[in-house]
């Protein structure tokens, strides 16, 4: 048979193993492989997915929670889940961090690690699993179903609280001010995607304290009903404030597209969500996200991927977690 037509018979058939590799979904991403656990813990993300489901039943906050952990966790020092350690200096510690007061929900990542290592010992890091839970999380709130490429692996080095009071947004930030950081996630986000990602406070509610320069905020798209309230439920100062909070959105346990639709009317809660309803870089995004349920999802899920990837572990590096709260043979 002449060659050139046996190479071409190779070519086809490579082509045709390669679609297939495509549809499986064991392509890589960012060195990551959407089938990195099919055969040393095929039932991970079964797992995952039956814990969050029945977590979230009893307790209705663990979504959010799940979302601002895994958020807090990649935004520092990259998705290694060093948020997850605890220290002997909790004031020193990633965790005991400012920009980390509040976080909730680190030792349900450790109990899912204590049945997966179970069935799976010494394969999954707390990295991915952490990144599955916050995917359920969204999916059991009526989100979308996200395909997640899996590989992770966790620090092997404990973060302080200056590391990620430096590195993670503030929470009284205007949109300008975030956007590069946003931008830089997971290899490169466009605002679209960092607005579509900003949509993850759909779901959850925010403490008072968080909202105090909010309350002083007016302006021509400003809901004065909605600020009203917001003046008298978080009074300025109040130590009530730390204990207090509100829901962020009307549908507060439902992921959905009502964040862009309350800040298109001026009912944004934090001051970041209402300066997209006046930041011209944002406007375009939030009235399309606000009136297409469905595109809002679709950009998110595409943002959600890029910021799971940010500043990974792979390979050799770090290490895979006995106890996700503690370095392996060292304590934080």
């Amino acid at each position: 048979m002449d060659t050139r037509i046996i190479s071409s018979v190779v070519l086809v058939l490579l082509f045709l193993c390669g679609l297939n590799l495509i549809v499986e979904g064991d392509e890589d991403y960012a060195g990551l492989s959407f089938g990195f656990y099919n055969k040393t813990c095929p039932q991970l993300e079964k797992i995952v997915e039956d814990v969050i489901s029945s977590t979230s039943k009893q307790d209705p906050r663990t979504p959010a929670a799940l979302l601002r952990l895994l958020f807090n966790d990649c935004a520092a020092t990259g998705c290694d889940a060093s948020i997850l350690l605890d220290a002997k200096n909790i004031n020193d510690s990633e965790i005991g961090s400012f920009s980390n007061w509040g976080i909730k929900k680190r030792e349900l990542i450790g109990q899912i690690k204590s049945t997966v290592e179970k069935t799976c010992p010494g394969q999954v890091s707390c990295a991915d699993i952490l990144v599955l839970a916050a995917r359920e999380a969204v999916a059991f709130s009526q989100g979308p179903k996200i395909r997640v490429p899996l590989g992770r692996r966790d620090s092997s080095t404990a973060y302080t609280s200056r590391d990620a009071d430096e590195l993670l947004p503030p929470v009284y930030s205007f949109y300008g001010s975030v956007i590069g950081r946003l931008r830089g996630y997971g290899g490169g986000m466009s605002d679209e995607e960092s607005i579509a990602l900003l949509g993850a406070h759909t779901i959850g509610t925010t403490h008072c304290v968080n909202i105090q320069f909010r309350t002083d905020f007016t302006g021509d798209n400003v809901d004065m009903k909605y600020l009203k309230k917001l003046r008298k439920v978080c009074p300025s100062g109040s130590p009530s404030n730390y204990n207090t909070s509100l829901p962020n959105d009307r549908t507060p346990y439902k992921f959905d597209n009502t964040y862009f639709s309350d800040i298109a009317s001026g009912r944004g809660l934090l001051l970041l969500d209402l300066d997209l309803g006046y930041d011209l870089r944002a406007v375009e995004y939030v009235a399309r996200f606000g009136t297409n349920q469905e595109y809002f999802f679709k950009v998110f899920s595409s943002a959600f991927v890029k910021l799971s990837t940010t500043n990974i572990l792979t390979g050799k590096a770090g290490e895979i977690r006995r106890q996700c709260n503690q370095l392996n043979g060292i304590w934080s």
